[in-house]
């Protein structure tokens, strides 16, 4: 049992000897939602704890489509697998928050002035979940500033599960 204990506190040690100050990137992303089926934008923020681990916080705003409009803010953490000097792979997990906004104006075109009273509540309905994100991406450094990913992440929300394909540029400080 001592072997172990020396072998995990000794791996801890050497981990975090060769962590070097962390860095901070920002970046811009498009993303494509297949539950809401449309393009969305967004930003991120990241800081690397370590050569390996980091935290990233983003925000997505996913465009209009028939009615339905949707948001998200994500708490992710990446553990970084270098395949080269350039190229890293990653999973993630984190958790999000998303509000989904459905527009009913354009249902009541059809309906007689007369009977519009009916349909009163409902302008619009919303729906503000938490979920989990579950994924992993791959980045390119294509200089010691400048990075490219992809991303795919599962986002896991009560009624509004939906998969988050992602392609981005960030600049590192």
């Amino acid at each position: 049992m001592k072997k172990y204990l020396v072998l995990i506190v000794s791996i801890m040690f050497n981990i975090q000897a060769f962590a070097q100050k962390g860095d901070v990137v920002v970046g811009v992303n498009t993303s494509y939602g297949t539950e809401i089926k449309n393009v969305g934008f967004g930003v991120k923020a990241q800081y690397h704890f370590t050569d390996a681990l980091r935290a990233e916080v983003s925000g997505d705003y996913f465009l209009k489509k028939d009615g339905l409009s949707l948001w998200d803010i994500n708490l992710n953490f990446h553990y970084l697998f270098p395949l080269g000097d350039k190229i890293k792979i990653y999973p993630l997990a984190g958790v999000t928050f998303t509000n989904w906004k459905y527009d009913y104006s354009g249902f009541l075109d059809g309906v007689e002035e007369s009977m519009k009273y009916l349909f009163d509540d409902l302008d619009s309905e919303n729906a503000t979940r938490f979920g989990a994100n579950l994924g992993g991406g791959i980045q390119y450094d294509i200089t010691n500033n400048f990075i490219i990913n992809a991303e795919a992440k599962y986002q896991l929300i009560s009624d509004l599960d939906q998969a988050v394909f992602t392609i981005g540029l960030a600049y590192k400080f």
